[in-house]
């Protein structure tokens, strides 16, 4: 007895909504039938692009706009009246993000107020004393439309003023579809071709769906072409990167070395490099240059090949970052590059110098060395050599910027206080903590130790 009433009291509803049409009365509407194909097919392309490429949004946004439009225009042929203002109130916003998305308007958050506008005249529009808010989805929607396309003409892009020439004529053709418009201008919303009432914004926006897949193929290629190049070289880039790089720290007889290499992205800028010496002593470098990617794997691989060359003939930190300096002016693409090198011998005897770079810390404090200017900035620079005695176990610590501007979610610095409390432990500890703390630059952390045998025997 219940489910009658339910059944009875909807069947006016249903009514309102779906009409059974006879095969003469659907035969009327085949032209709605076959735009609606055509339609589906193009949001069918549409989606498929999109499920290739899940970047390029557009493609999924006009495959759903697409999609709508198809199921308002068939909506007919089935026998559906009353909902078509329902569906262009869910459609109308997506075409405004379309819009704006395909012309690549920056400042296009406004467009969003308009929302509660769709969404309350597809509810409203339902009961008989609110119909008149069935026309505000496309009313609203036109002055939008309208906006954006202005916006997409004084951008100054010749694409983005291509797209907007064909908004402006779906704006012109969608006008019709306004029943005030239609009242106003006399102008009906379709042509009668062969018996056929043909709607012409259809044809509009399968114009304007080819013109769009067209325009953003091209764009997908070109992204997918670029992407491909960066990769290569990002590969040639960690390739040379590994190459220069030390994986395994060298064996170093009275010296116990760690090294903690963390770079921030695919290729970093930091580099390091351990010598053992001839005469038993060790030269250590490290350094940061200035940019990322193959540019920057270039210069480290220049900077590497140069200190070793130069080591050959001197163990000077002072001459070797002279050296390095004649190297690569000319050759940095206005970039620069810091570096701090030290010479330790078995005896405890350590010189530095500084080329711009973080002084090194000594037991958690820090050597008050001079800095003189990074590498690649000037052509006369003199690079001055501080040198003092390390004690048994003293512990040197050598570390990139990475560590001191780590940076965490409240953007507070790790900063030079925190560095300096942690500089005696382990190199691991240190970048780790850096790292945790919320890294924003490539971490090097090398730390030396002067190990008791080798200077008792050389006592």
């Amino acid at each position: 007895m219940t489910a009658a009433l339910i059944i009875g009291a909807s069947v006016p509803f249903l009514h309102q909504i779906f009409t059974p049409l006879s095969l003469a009365e659907q035969e009327k509407h085949t032209s709605n039938l076959i735009l609606a194909v055509l339609l589906f097919s193009l949001a069918t392309a549409y989606l498929a692009l999109w499920r290739a490429a899940p970047d390029f949004r557009i493609f999924r946004n006009m495959g759903i706009f697409i999609a709508l439009v198809a199921v308002d225009n068939i909506s007919p042929y089935f026998g559906f009246r009353g909902s078509a203002w329902t569906v262009r109130a869910i459609t109308v916003p997506v075409l405004i993000e379309i819009a704006a998305e395909a012309m690549r308007i920056k400042n296009r958050r406004w467009t969003r107020y308009f929302w509660p506008i769709y969404l309350f005249a597809g509810i409203a529009g339902w009961f008989p004393a609110m119909t008149f808010v069935q026309e505000w989805p496309i009313d609203f929607s036109e002055i939008a439309l309208f906006i954006l396309v202005v916006q997409g003409f004084r951008q100054g892009k010749s694409t983005n003023r291509s797209i907007a020439w064909v908004f402006l004529g779906y704006f012109l053709v969608r006008m019709p579809l306004s029943t005030s418009v239609q009242h106003l201008t006399g102008i009906g919303g379709a042509i009668n071709l062969g018996g056929w009432d043909w709607p012409y914004p259809v044809f509009v926006v399968i114009l304007l769906g080819a013109v769009i897949l067209a325009v953003f193929v091209r764009d997908l290629m070109r992204d997918r072409r670029e992407k491909m190049r960066m990769a290569a070289e990002l590969a040639a880039s960690r390739a040379v990167q590994q190459v220069l790089i030390p994986e395994v720290t060298p064996a170093t007889p009275g010296f116990n070395i760690e090294s903690v290499y963390k770079p921030y992205g695919e290729v970093g800028g930091d580099f390091f490099q351990i010598l053992p010496r001839p005469d038993g002593s060790v030269l250590i470098a490290i350094g940061d240059v200035s940019g990322k990617g193959m540019p920057a794997a270039m210069m480290v691989s220049l900077l590497v090949g140069a200190f070793n060359a130069l080591a050959e003939t001197t163990s000077s930190p002072a001459q070797l970052l002279a050296g390095l300096n004649r190297r690569i002016l000319g050759r940095n693409h206005g970039g620069f590059t810091t570096c701090l090198i030290l010479h330790s011998s078995p005896d405890g005897t350590c010189t530095v110098a500084n080329a711009g770079h973080i002084p090194p810390y000594r037991n958690g404090e820090e050597l008050a060395c001079e800095n003189n200017l990074p590498l690649g900035l000037a052509t006369e620079t003199n690079y001055c050599e501080f040198t003092f005695q390390a004690s048994h176990d003293d512990k040197l610590t050598l570390l990139t910027d990475g560590v001191v501007e780590a940076r965490n979610h409240a953007g507070e610095l790790f900063g030079f206080e925190r560095t300096a409390a942690l500089a005696s432990r382990t190199a691991e500890f240190i970048a780790q903590a850096a790292q945790a703390f919320g890294q924003e630059d490539d971490i090097t952390v090398l730390s030396v130790t002067l190990t008791a045998e080798l200077q008792g025997a050389t006592a």
